[in-house]
């Protein structure tokens, strides 16, 4: 009775190549999401315009009037604007927002 012998495929050097940037890259991407995880807890409580105005009953514009006086901060994010609801808790008595 014979053993049958399991052969591994021979790879070409550019399979070997694309292996090794691909788990390079898959290190790289775990790195990062393991930082993320990790911060999480750091990324401040934040509301976009639209739930602030219907919160505090404005305008968006006067929303962009109490902004640019610098009242609150805003940061963006992919083309998306924040705002920091700590900023706005300082500003409002603790009831009120």
């Amino acid at each position: 009775m014979q053993h049958s012998q399991t052969k591994t495929p021979q790879m070409s050097e550019d399979t070997r190549f694309l292996l090794k940037e691909f788990d390079k890259k898959f290190q790289k991407l775990e790195a990062l999401i393991n930082t993320k995880e990790n911060n999480i807890s750091e990324i401040p409580e934040t509301l976009q315009p639209t739930e602030v105005c219907n919160r505090m009953g404005w305008s968006r514009s006067k929303f962009e009037q109490f902004k640019r006086a610098g009242l609150f901060r805003t940061f963006k994010i992919g083309g998306k604007v924040y705002v920091y609801t700590s900023d706005l808790k300082d500003l409002f008595p603790k009831d009120y927002f």
